[in-house]
């Protein structure tokens, strides 16, 4: 144990726990507060150094309301993580539907508003939780994400007016494309890095791309 609090550190090969998901709007507020709360925490002092019983202070709650719901402190940190990127996909989907039927180019413009905008609206936190995934998350869990944005992407590429004959194939390089550009960048550059610059770059290397695509 450190001074401030319990360690975070567990054994790389454990599994984050669950323990129960809350269902009552005050279990809700309880387990947001602690997401919130570790987030704050997380930039603070890095993922290191983050206590359980700091990340509990910090959401107004006891230690006890912590271990309801998660089984340590990689369990949140997954679970932080995992609400991020649900939310940022769901933005995906709504930016593809609005663009349903536009050429091509421009449903990718809008997609790519969305990846690289949601991204480096909240720079400083996403740089941090693309470290800490590398600490936290289980092979299963990063191939369901990695399957869920390629899904995306193939839904975006046939969402198009002009949509190519591989769809399947090309959202494979696009979301390697994407995902790659934007949390590598903000880990070796940081948080301040040009965001309009970064996502101009990445826009004209996706653009490039699709226009060797065959169409359906």
């Amino acid at each position: 144990m450190a001074s401030r609090g319990v360690r975070v550190s567990t054994p790389p090969q454990d599994a984050p726990q669950i323990r129960r998901r809350p269902r009552q709007s005050r279990a809700q507020a309880s387990a947001q507060a602690l997401q919130d709360a570790f987030v704050r925490v997380l930039l603070e002092r890095g993922y290191e150094k983050t206590t359980i019983r700091e990340v509990a202070a910090v959401a107004g709650v006891g230690v006890g309301t912590f271990y309801e719901y998660f089984g340590n402190m990689r369990a949140l940190a997954a679970l932080c993580i995992h609400a991020r990127v649900k939310a940022l996909a769901e933005a995906g989907q709504a930016a593809l539907d609005a663009a349903r039927g536009r050429p091509l180019a421009q449903v990718l413009d809008a997609q790519l508003d969305v990846q690289v905008g949601g991204v480096m609206a909240d720079a400083p936190v996403w740089a941090a939780l693309f470290l800490v995934e590398r600490q936290v998350s289980t092979p299963e869990a990063f191939r369901k994400h990695y399957e869920a944005y390629v899904e995306l992407w193939r839904r975006t590429l046939e969402a198009a007016a002009d949509a190519p004959s591989d769809a399947a194939g090309a959202a494979r390089l696009l979301h390697a494309m994407t995902y790659g550009w934007v949390s590598q960048s903000l880990l070796a550059r940081g948080p301040q890095i040009d965001a309009a610059a970064l996502r101009k770059q990445l826009g004209q290397a996706v653009q490039a791309y699709a226009a060797t695509l065959e169409r359906a």
